[in-house]
């Protein structure tokens, strides 16, 4: 019997009770009246789920949300119970089985038609979906007949969501991410393991390739609604005019933006160790699409390749078990995924979800086999594909940075063109492209070992110098060297910005946590030097430090362990990073303008922070002689009252440094000696407009005034 408020104590302990008998208990026994009052247990228990039965306590309570969790238990324990049945001839079951078995199958239905409508309560958009819950626990008690049965009908739901008209068609595939979280192993091993005549995953795949409306456009279908053939027809019959043309890539980017809203729902089935069943299909369909020719071709890749590249790197450990069919057809495309990753005519997701296909197919395969064909394939694609490219982009930005100089002197105000921007971000892509074969390359090791060490090597002689000879050629690339007063104000210089981006992809090599443990030792040995001459060069200067330089300081610092970097190098890059800091906190301000070029020094100005953190979490004895330089330099950048969320975690990592200095023992003389000051400024700030500001503000105060 219920407690006197339908939920307390005692039905909690009775619910919990049933559930342990339904998943644990020999159920064929039961007695016929023990069915009945079970069967009326559980279509009231049902209703408690579906929210079709009265509440007896407010909705805010707990133990309400308790109370319909151990009733979603139930359910989920009654179909998995139902649906295991293995008989499918009823005659060869017992009185029992033969109730429970139609209990769950009366009782799916009206499970999944909730799940995958809109929360009744659409005031609650956080509220706990407890028909999810009654599927999840289904798949995880159930054997894989039940999760091959739950999977069918969310597929052909996805299907029929794509199909329709409806607003919101995601639900079926939120349902089904929910279940690949939290029910069990079997539900990934049922979706990837689908056959015709069931839906399949690429029956998904498919529909998402298809019109929002398949009247709404002019691309050619067959009989059944597919897409044709990608053979290219000809005729003047044939030729668009460009309204046209428009027309069919609005339908285009319509169908990329159903495909992204569908897309973070199915990516979770493809991250689990069964989707390697599912990669040759993958392959082959992108090897037929590469290169694309329509737009059409765009929409395939938008949807295929977050799906390839979630596969791939959840083969990390088992790239053996893929058979020799499909490691064929990956290698066959090494070329092409290189020129669609590089290329800025694509979409942004599909360039960078085709470039971590290629990192893995680039990592992993050739283990076995001849290495002469990797080191061939690493220089065929530097030679080939990054070295024109870049040549043409660097090139193309020199003249942008010309440009700006040229309208900058003539002008007091800072303007510049949305062109520089755009030529900065092509640089960016294509050099962090670099930075990513590098990073194979290193990963890899052995034979590539000298093609990573000349990418790493590009790369910081580039950033620190602005002239480096490219690997594996004779040409040497070279960046718009900054004039004098670029020198004095980097911050507000396009030349001296450029310099930043080779400095962000030697970053983003060293911070790969792939390959072997001694990679980034063999790397930092062959770079120090570089970065060693150029800091002595610039120590004679009286101008800040480099943006470049100083990038690949913090860097360094950031991702390289002490052991690698060694004591007497920390010592000799830490004035470097401090004398970064300093200058951008006396000239915050123009931070702020420089951020109408692009928002590299801003980036930079948060490795800065970064880096300081480390060493003051780490090794604060290397800052000591530092700390009345510091103290002074984060007390101007956390004494801004910028409400922008873009600089609130740098702020954050301001008060960070801050705490941490307060317990700096060696450095206790010149700690107390700011102290006045520090909480002064501090106090000043508990007033800013975010409240995640003003809570750490508190608490770094607190720990600075009781410092004696």
């Amino acid at each position: 019997k219920e407690d006197e408020d339908g939920n307390g104590p005692l039905s909690m302990a009775a619910i919990a009770a049933l559930e342990s008998v339904l998943t644990s208990a020999d159920m064929s026994c039961l007695e016929e009246k023990d069915l009945v009052s079970l069967g009326k247990s559980f279509s009231f228990i049902s209703r408690v789920v579906l929210g079709e039965e009265e509440e007896t306590v407010d909705d805010k309570s707990d133990n309400l949300d308790e109370w319909k969790t151990a009733c979603a238990r139930v359910i989920g324990a009654v179909i998995a119970l139902g649906l295991c049945q293995e008989k499918e001839d009823d005659d060869a079951l017992t009185e029992s089985c033969k109730r429970m078995k139609t209990l769950a199958t009366s009782l799916l239905p009206e499970i999944l038609a909730s799940a995958t409508s809109p929360p009744k309560d659409s005031s609650k958009s956080n509220s706990i979906r407890y028909e999810w819950a009654v599927l999840a626990g289904a798949c995880a008690n159930g054997t894989s007949r039940v999760s091959q049965k739950i999977v069918s009908e969310l597929i052909s739901g996805i299907i029929a969501a794509l199909r329709s008209s409806q607003a919101d068609q995601g639900a079926p595939a939120m349902v089904l991410a929910y279940l690949i979280r939290r029910g069990g192993p079997n539900v990934s091993v049922a979706f990837h393991g689908m056959s015709p005549p069931e839906p399949t995953p690429f029956d998904i795949i498919n529909e998402m390739c298809k019109p929002l409306q398949l009247g709404s456009s002019e691309e050619k279908m067959d009989s059944e609604g597919n897409m044709v053939g990608r053979q290219l027809q000809v005729g003047m019959s044939l030729l668009q005019l460009p309204a046209s043309r428009a027309k069919d890539e609005k339908v285009a980017n319509d169908a990329i933006k159903r495909a992204k809203s569908i897309l973070p729902f199915l990516v979770p089935a493809y991250e689990r160790s069964s989707a390697a069943s599912s990669c040759g299909g993958l392959a082959q369909f992108v090897d037929q699409i590469l290169p694309p020719l329509s737009e059409w071709d765009e929409v395939k890749l938008c949807i295929a390749f977050p799906l390839l590249a979630a596969v791939l790197n959840s083969l990390n450990e088992s790239w053996g078990t893929l058979d020799s069919a499909t490691l064929k057809i990956l290698r066959s495309m090494i070329t092409d995924l290189a020129q669609f990753s590089i290329s800025s005519d694509h979409d942004a997701h599909a360039r960078s979800a085709a470039a971590s296909c290629l990192f893995s197919v680039l990592y992993h395969s050739g283990q076995d086999d001849d290495c002469d064909e990797d080191v061939s394939n690493f220089r065929k694609l530097l030679e080939d594909v990054v070295h024109p490219v870049l040549t043409n982009a660097i090139s193309h930005l020199k003249g942008e940075v010309n440009d700006a100089a040229t309208s900058r002197a003539s002008s007091s105000l800072l303007q510049t063109p949305e062109t520089l921007r755009s030529s900065f971000s092509q640089v960016e892509d294509i050099i962090s492209f670099l930075g990513l074969l590098g990073s194979a390359a290193a990963c890899k090791g052995g034979p590539l070992s000298p093609t990573a060490d000349k990418v790493a090597s590009f790369l910081i002689e580039l950033s620190c110098t602005g002239a480096s000879q490219f690997p594996f050629t004779e040409a040497t690339l070279e960046l718009v060297t900054p004039s004098d007063q670029g020198r004095k104000h980097p911050l507000l210089d396009p030349a001296s910005h450029a310099y930043i981006l080779p400095a962000s992809a030697f970053g983003g090599i060293i911070s790969v946590q792939n390959g072997g443990p001694f990679w980034r030792q063999r790397m930092t040995h062959k770079t120090l030097p570089i970065l060693s001459n150029a800091l002595q060069l610039q120590a004679k200067s009286q101008n800040p430090p480099s943006l470049g330089t100083l990038a690949v300081v913090c860097h360094m610092i950031c991702c390289l362990p002490g052991s690698i970097l060694g004591e007497s190098n920390i010592q000799q890059i830490l004035p470097t990073m401090v004398a970064g800091l300093v200058y951008f906190s006396k000239n915050f301000k123009a931070l702020a303008q420089s951020e109408m070029i692009s928002s590299k020094p801003t980036d930079v100005l948060s490795i800065i922070l970064a880096a300081l953190t480390k060493i003051l979490t780490i090794s604060p004895e290397y800052v000591t002689k530092l700390i009345g330089v510091i103290i002074p330099s984060l007390l101007l950048l956390s004494s801004s009252t910028e409400s922008s969320g873009m600089y609130i975690p740098k702020q954050l990592l301001v008060f960070q440094c801050l705490e941490t200095i307060a317990k700096h023992t060696q450095a206790r003389n010149s700690i107390l000696r700011e102290k006045d000051q520090v909480v002064a400024v501090l106090s000043a700030l508990v007033d800013h407009p975010s409240m995640i500001i003003r809570n750490a503000v508190v608490q770094v105060r607190n720990v600075w005034y009781i410092l004696a």
